[in-house]
C-alpha cells in the first residue's frame, strides 16, 4: 500500500474526521461515527483508496521547495534590473 496523501492533506483528513467522530457520539449518529472513522484511518495510513482508483495524490515532492528557495535570489536579481536599481 502505497502513500497517497500528502501531510497537509492528512492533517486536515484527521481534523475533519476526529470532527465527525465527536460530533457522531454526541448526536448519536452512526452514519457521522463511520465517515469520522474512515477520514482517521485515512489521515493515519496516509492512503485513500478513492484517490488511489482516480490515480491521485497530494504527495509534495522535497525538492520542489529547495528549487524555490534556490531561485529567490535569481528572481530579485530580475526584478532589479526591470525596476533599474542596478
Amino acid at each position: 500500500m502505497k502513500k497517497n496523501v500528502g501531510t497537509l492533506d492528512a492533517h486536515i483528513r484527521l481534523t475533519i474526521g476526529f470532527s465527525l467522530l465527536g460530533m457522531g457520539i454526541i448526536n448519536s449518529s452512526k452514519t457521522m461515527v463511520g465517515l469520522g472513522a474512515m477520514k482517521i484511518a485515512t489521515g493515519i495510513s496516509r492512503f485513500c483508496p478513492i484517490m488511489h482508483l482516480l490515480k491521485i495524490t497530494t504527495l509534495e515532492d522535497d525538492n520542489s521547495l529547495n528549487k524555490f528557495v534556490k531561485k529567490i535570489p535569481e528572481y530579485a536579481d530580475q526584478m532589479a534590473q526591470e525596476l533599474g536599481m542596478e
